[in-house]
């Protein structure tokens, strides 16, 4: 589906993040109350997923209520399937056998608003935007995280995620015909990670303290949980994924600085993992939105 009046249409990019991604929602959200018009939407990763979903005609709060499925740690346990790691931890299946219960064998012939999705072709390192065939393929060839996802092999052709080079993909829009661009940048910056560390330095002070003054089962609790923390942190999913949005974070706002309004919602005492934190992402995207909504309003108008 493509939207044939172009002279002032408005796209969406939605970037990459992992579980920072889920603050998408939220925008959404505020864009649906707002009845701001959106002609196409672009998506990266995280962000290609739910371009996707809502492309389908899925609202805000149905998605929300798909990703609240995740709000369980043990749940997003279910989505990995290990694999003998040759080109990726995970195989992947599990993954696909999700997105298929969301997505289905629609293809991007059925969308209601018309998306383009990012993926980087890893063999020929090249992006490449996809905007045909099945979404559930295009979909997860996105957010196939390299080293944590096997890669998709085609035709000589090696797909991983797309928010490697092109994290919030502001040009594939104006290639597409739009006029005027809404970018969000859900990756945390700098502020947003020294923000994290000091929150995380208050919690230590607080183990510490109970420590000193607690219960016998407090204490205990603190004892396991440092415990845990010393063995699984940082694991390959932390050192993967945080030097990977270290490097995407910087090309975000480069991509950022070409939209006429640039979001950027971030919950600086979350993690990339934290997907069962669907509410709490959704409400720093909703204020985020808010926060920007007069200047949104605005390119309604030119």
């Amino acid at each position: 589906m493509e939207n044939s009046d172009n002279k002032n249409m408005i796209g969406l990019a939605l970037g990459s993040g992992a579980a920072f991604g889920m603050a998408h929602i939220g925008v959404l959200a505020v864009l649906e109350k707002e009845k701001i018009p959106i002609g196409v939407v672009s998506g990266a990763s995280i962000g290609a997923l739910i371009a996707a979903m809502w492309g389908i005609g899925l609202s805000a709060k149905e998605i929300e209520n798909i990703s609240g499925r995740l709000k369980i740690k043990l749940n997003i346990m279910r989505l990995l399937d290990f694999t003998f790691p040759i080109s990726g931890i995970l195989a992947g299946k599990r993954l696909r056998r999700f997105l298929r219960a969301i997505l289905g064998d629609r293809t991007f012939e059925d969308l209601k608003i018309p998306v383009k999705i990012i993926v980087y072709d890893l063999a020929n390192r090249e992006t490449v935007t996809v905007d045909n065939g099945r979404l559930l393929d295009a979909v997860y060839k996105s957010i196939a995280v390299p080293g944590i996802f096997q890669p998709v092999m085609e035709e000589g052709k090696m797909f991983v995620d797309g928010g490697i080079m092109d994290p919030v993909p502001v040009d594939a829009l104006f290639k597409s015909g739009a006029t005027k661009v809404i970018a969000v940048n859900a990756l945390p910056g700098p502020r947003n990670i020294r923000e994290r560390n000091a929150a995380l330095k208050e919690i230590e002070k607080e183990e510490e303290n109970v420590i000193r003054q607690g219960s016998l089962d407090e204490k205990i609790r603190v004892h396991l949980t440092r415990f845990f923390r010393k063995i699984f942190t940082p694991n390959i999913f932390d050192v993967i994924m945080t030097s990977m949005q270290a490097m995407e974070y910087s090309l975000a706002e480069i991509s950022c600085c070409k939209a006429d309004v640039s979001l950027h919602p971030v919950l600086s005492d979350a993690a990339s993992t934290d997907f069962h934190l669907v509410k709490k992402f959704v409400k720093i995207g909703e204020e985020e939105t808010l926060r920007y909504i007069d200047k949104i309003r605005e390119l309604t108008r030119k």
